[in-house]
C-alpha cells in the first residue's frame, strides 16, 4: 500500500470534507496561531512538525490564488452556501470573513493579493447588502387618485 504524502493527506483526507472555498479557507486560517505558524496536533503527529508547517502553508497559498482566480459568481454561490451552513446571512459571513482578512492570508502574502482577497469580499458584501431591485412598471400600483397632481403638472 503505497503511502500518502502529507500534501495529499491533507487534501484527500481533510479538505475534501470541507465544502467550498471560503470554508476552507477558514479552516486554514483557522489554524494559525498569532505567530503565523500552523496547529494541527494530529497532524504533525503523523507526519512531523516541519512537513505539517509546510504543507499546510502550500495548500494555503494555493487555495488563495484559486479563491483569487475563481469567477465572482461562484464565490458568491459558495458564501451564500457555507453561510447558511453556519447559520449565518451571507452579509454577516462576508463581513466576518472581512474582519479576518489577515488570519485568511498565507504569511508572506504580498500586498497585492491582500488587496484582491480585500477587494472581493468587498464586492460581496456589498452584493449581499444592496437593496431589493424595485418592481417593474408593469408591476407597480397607478397612483392614488385622492393625492392631489404633482406640482407643475
Amino acid at each position: 500500500m503505497p503511502l500518502k504524502s502529507a500534501y495529499d493527506d491533507l487534501l484527500q483526507t481533510t479538505l475534501v470534507r470541507i465544502t467550498g472555498l471560503w470554508a476552507q479557507l477558514s479552516y486554514l486560517a483557522g489554524l494559525r496561531s498569532p505567530e503565523g505558524d500552523y496547529r494541527h496536533w494530529g497532524f504533525e503527529r503523523v507526519h512531523g512538525k516541519a512537513a505539517a508547517q509546510d504543507t499546510f502553508a502550500q495548500a494555503h497559498k494555493k487555495l488563495i490564488g484559486k479563491t483569487l482566480q475563481s469567477p465572482l459568481k461562484l464565490l458568491r454561490d459558495d458564501l451564500e452556501q457555507t453561510s447558511g451552513t453556519l447559520g449565518l446571512s451571507p452579509a454577516s459571513y462576508a463581513s466576518r470573513l472581512t474582519a479576518t482578512l489577515r488570519q485568511l492570508l498565507p504569511s508572506g502574502c504580498p500586498k497585492m493579493t491582500e488587496l484582491h482577497l480585500f477587494s472581493i469580499l468587498k464586492t460581496l458584501s456589498l452584493l449581499e447588502n444592496r437593496a431589493p431591485a424595485p418592481q417593474s412598471s408593469s408591476q407597480s400600483q397607478p397612483p392614488d387618485p385622492t393625492l392631489p397632481p404633482p406640482a407643475g403638472t
